[in-house]
């Protein structure tokens, strides 16, 4: 279809090229000019601008304007890999010791997610989403870049593994630019997920056309065939989705072929996704002039911050006797005002007939309408609710770390890919399984969402995956011990690396559940703040993560002021701790 509409468009234009250039001879002939240079450049100019004009009209629609990102999803899907096995890069090539690498890890994941809010917000009051894209495309190559040049090799000379002490090692680390490229790759991470989803995906969503709709006739090429209004749009709109999961998935295999072909050669790795992203950008660029004037919206975050601080600022108000003079929007709005959260209820309240005459900047913080106050009572309330979450972002920040490592030090030189791989298929096989299976019959039964439900049967797959991993690393453990290579940093456990796959598995249908299940959850409990939902799932599950750095601090110094033995260990094979976290 797409093909089919670009062409008749390419038709037309070469059509308007001759008859302009018809147009042009006669003239010039009537008017007896001979001036070949003026001639040409009327028909460059009117060229161009019959150019402009078809190419304006081809992307008139939202849709087709997704295919200038499509370089860009092309480099998110070679990032995948990349940063799940940074662990890798700090422990085999940078001989950190395991409680660091875990640090570091966890800490690059961790604020990538809770910066996302602070994306959001930025993006709703000042940027929007193009200029906020390649802003953080630029951040991403930089710090790609810089971590190219970190690698060993260009610190000691002819040497690919740092070959001093685990401390030295990380005494040097801090005279590299990788701390610089980490920093970088962070806010470049944050700030590009919700941008590049918005411009690709979310403008790719299908309408579902109504049933009564009447059929039309619609001809493509030599074909005359029939669709139901809106038939052609939808059609336009799943072929570019198609497309940019193609992409995104053509971006994954490279990865993979790349962690294969490139076993130990991270500058390659870190150069590649750090040219493909330029490309990717300059590709979008092409892009810009299609686009239309920035749009900025209100943010549900700085809704509740402006209901918060009038509240406050009108603490002394008597609610009793000014309820009669709540701010609207407009005259439609019919919302109450709740008795849950009262004190929130004086932002709505006008001090005097003056607040009529407030200028937008001075109501946003001393009057809110009555919906903005009810939207901030139920973001409110989330809160509470939503710290149990936080769960969820620690169990999963083992993926990235111990799981790694735990593949790395066993049998079978089975690339660490393979199982992450696993986990990605696990996800989205359980999810569409549970929405074909248990989310329409609880819907049907319940007449509600089974946000719940998903949420739950995600943390139980977390369980048994935690359950399992345990169990694969003491019949690791134990292995080592019978070939008395306990205390070797570098051995290999004697024991087939394929027992990770009920972990990696287990792992991916948590993430599958649980994490679209507290996606879900904002969106259905809070809808006007329902477009942030992926960025409260990202904020909390980052909080998780890092808090997972503070929790094994702790175990790291319980274990020794109790049993002057680190539980953390060095290394994977005299660390215990993925047993006991387990």
């Amino acid at each position: 279809m797409l093909v089919i509409s670009a062409m008749s468009e390419l038709k037309t234009v070469s059509l308007c090229f001759a008859s302009l250039n018809c147009k042009l001879k006669q003239e010039n002939i009537c008017e007896g000019k001979g001036d070949i240079s003026s001639y040409k450049h009327k028909i460059l100019l009117r060229v161009k601008m019959t150019t402009c004009d078809a190419l304006q009209r081809w992307f008139r629609l939202p849709e087709r304007l997704v295919i200038f990102t499509f370089g860009l999803l092309l480099s998110k899907g070679m990032m995948t890999y990349v940063l799940a096995n940074l662990m890798t890069f700090l422990t085999d090539f940078w001989n950190l010791n395991l409680k660091e690498a875990a640090a570091i890890v966890n800490l690059q994941e961790g604020l990538r997610n809770m910066l996302q809010i602070l994306v959001a917000l930025c993006i709703d009051a000042c940027l929007g989403y193009r200029w906020m894209l390649i802003l953080s495309s630029v951040l991403y190559s930089t710090g790609l870049g810089l971590l190219a040049f970190s690698v060993p090799q260009y610190f000691f000379k002819n040497e690919k593994v740092c070959p001093l002490e685990k401390v030295q090692c990380f005494k040097k680390l801090k005279h590299t630019p990788f701390w610089e490229g980490l920093a970088l790759l962070i806010a470049g991470g944050a700030a590009q997920v919700i941008p590049l989803y918005s411009l690709s995906f979310e403008q790719t969503k299908v309408v579902r056309v109504p049933e009564h709709s009447e059929a039309t006739k619609l001809k493509v090429a030599c074909c005359l065939c029939k669709v139901r209004i809106g038939g052609w749009r939808q059609l336009q709109q799943r072929i570019i989705r198609w497309f940019c999961i193609g992409f995104m998935m053509l971006g994954t295999i490279t990865s993979v072929y790349g962690f294969i072909s490139f076993k130990r050669k991270w500058h390659q790795r870190f150069l590649i996704s750090a040219i493909a992203i330029v490309i990717g950008l300059l590709w979008f660029l092409c892009g810009f002039p299609f686009y239309g004037p920035r749009r900025l919206q209100p943010s549900p975050l700085s809704t509740m911050l402006s209901a918060l601080i009038a509240a406050a600022r009108k603490r002394h108000l008597n609610c009793g006797g000014n309820l009669e003079q709540l701010h609207r929007g407009n005259a439609e709005e019919t919302l109450l005002l709740t008795d849950h959260l009262k004190w929130l209820n004086k932002a709505a309240v006008k001090e005097s007939l003056a607040d009529d005459n407030l200028t937008m900047e001075e109501k946003r913080w001393r009057l809110c309408t009555v919906n903005e106050v009810e939207q901030t009572k139920l973001l409110l309330n989330i809160i509470p609710m939503s710290a149990t979450f936080i769960l969820y972002g620690m169990v999963k920040s083992l993926g990235n770390s111990f799981f790694v490592e735990q593949a790395n030090s066993m049998r079978g030189g089975i690339p660490i890919v393979v199982f992450q791989m696993i986990k990605g298929f696990s996800k989205g096989l359980v999810k569409s399984g549970y929405k074909m299976v248990f989310e329409k019959r609880i819907r049907r039964i319940k007449r509600q969402y089974s946000d719940g439900v998903k949420i739950g049967i995600g943390m139980l797959a977390s369980i048994i995956c935690c359950a399992a991993a345990s169990s694969v690393e003491s019949q690791r453990l134990k292995a080592l011990s019978k070939e008395g290579l306990s205390n070797d940093p570098n051995a290999t456990a004697p024991i087939t690396a394929f027992w990770l796959v009920l972990p990696f598995f287990f792992l991916g249908a948590m993430e599958g559940l649980a994490g679209d299940g507290i996606q879900d959850f904002f969106g259905h409990y809070a809808p006007d703040s329902r477009r942030y939902g992926p960025v409260f799932t990202s904020s909390l599950t980052g909080f998780g993560t890092v808090l997972n750095i503070g929790f094994l601090s702790f175990l790291d110094y319980y274990s020794k002021s109790r049993y002057s033995v680190s539980w953390l260990g060095d290394n994977i094979n005299q660390s215990r701790i993925l047993t006991i976290i387990s």
